[in-house]
């Protein structure tokens, strides 16, 4: 009786294990775009800040469509991303764009 239940027990706790793993099929696309993103802002001049206010909303636009099909692993990756390039490249630009987290 005991393994009848067997193979059920350890298909839900492959699902549960493999959900909790955030994978995307999207994330290194989304890595991608935000590093593109994240040049296209450097790129800007930072005393012109309608065009940086818009190279933004451009990056915002980009990781917006990963949320709108649900993806929030490749949301999550493009933040991070984005971020990281910017803090790389240029990091009193990233201390004036992102919030530090207490």
């Amino acid at each position: 009786m005991l393994m009848q239940f067997k193979y059920p027990i350890v298909a839900v706790v492959l699902c549960a294990a493999a959900v909790s793993c955030n994978t995307s099929p999207h994330a290194k696309e989304a890595r991608e775009r935000a590093r593109r993103a994240a040049q296209e802002v450097l790129a800007t001049n930072e005393a012109d800040t309608l065009t940086m206010q818009n190279s933004v909303l451009d990056a915002k636009a980009a990781q917006s469509e990963y949320a709108l099909v649900g993806d929030s692993a490749a949301v999550k990756a493009f933040d991070e991303e984005f971020q990281k390039v910017i803090k790389e490249k240029n990091p009193q630009l990233a201390e004036r764009m992102f919030v530090k987290k207490k």
